[in-house]
């Protein structure tokens, strides 16, 4: 069971369409917020939330908000977390530019602008702004140091290394 505590009147509790399916539950601004370009800004939920014990949330993206350029910018809650959930989301959209030239009476440039569109994003009280996934804490397993840790087949390879 995941418990919530509404601490504001607009809150909504976390909601999901197919229960058992889904990997994670919505979650809803509860003011309006205006993501400008590639500056992380904090939504407000107006919720906290209990798991069952040993359980915390990691929290993600929506496709919805991802398709409009908005992207979950990182954080966990965890298992004793009780205060206000907030969404750092990101805008990733870029503005684009153009030049205005004005001219003088005679036809000549008089002067020079450098003109952008605006790519913030609005976000509305309501909206669903990310989703919350419960995940078990397994941070009781002992951390041993060691001289060598087994060889694999893909050893230290990294990013990338699997092909496209």
């Amino acid at each position: 069971m995941v418990k919530v505590k509404l601490l504001h009147a607009e809150a909504h509790p976390p909601t999901v369409a197919h229960a058992g399916s889904d990997l994670g539950y919505d979650l809803y601004a509860i003011e309006d917020v205006v993501l400008p370009p590639g500056v992380p800004v904090k939504v407000r939920t107006g919720i906290a939330v209990e798991g069952p014990p040993g359980w915390g949330f990691i929290l993600g993206d929506r496709s919805s908000m991802a398709a409009r350029g908005i992207t979950y910018a990182g954080g966990r809650i965890d298992a004793g977390y009780r205060g206000e959930i907030l969404v750092c989301l990101l805008n990733v959209n870029q503005p684009s530019y153009s030049v205005r030239v004005l001219r003088d009476a005679d036809g000549g440039i008089a002067d020079v602008e450098l003109v952008s569109s605006d790519a913030s994003v609005h976000i509305r009280k309501g909206d669903k702004i990310a989703q919350m996934s419960p995940f078990e804490a397994r941070t009781v397993l002992p951390v041993e140091v060691v001289e060598e840790l087994s060889v694999t087949e893909r050893g230290g390879k990294g990013f990338g290394s699997t092909g496209r």
